[in-house]
């Protein structure tokens, strides 16, 4: 039994070792071609959905993470290929989306920071 074990244990080893990736790049990140929309029209995109979709980020919704939403990192995306500008209501700066009447806050810091 213990043979056995072992001889699984070599084979996986081996298989490993002769199937294993290349590490390396051919070309690097920024060698490719430009981006090209084909038959695809970005000029309006429209981003529907939750607090995910807006940017809710650290337990309460803030400028910083909305400008980095998916809605917004595909805008850029789409920019590359001929997208048009993409127009996302931000919070002023300074706000959070949590426990605030207007842009006053209530006395309580809603963004988490790891320090």
């Amino acid at each position: 039994m213990k043979i056995n074990a072992f001889n699984k244990l070599i084979f996986f080893v081996v298989t490993g070792l002769l199937t294993g990736c290349d590490p390396g790049f051919s070309n690097s990140v920024g060698d490719g071609p430009a981006a090209d929309a084909g038959s695809a029209d970005f000029s309006s995109y429209v981003a529907i959905g939750d607090s995910l979709t807006a940017g809710f980020a650290d337990g309460a919704l803030y400028p910083h993470a909305q400008r980095n939403s998916l809605p917004a990192i595909l805008a850029q995306q789409f920019a590359l290929a001929g997208g048009g500008e993409f127009d996302q209501p931000l919070l002023p700066d300074g706000a959070t989306g949590s426990l605030t009447i207007g842009v006053t806050p209530l006395g309580r810091i809603d963004r988490l920071v790891l320090v």
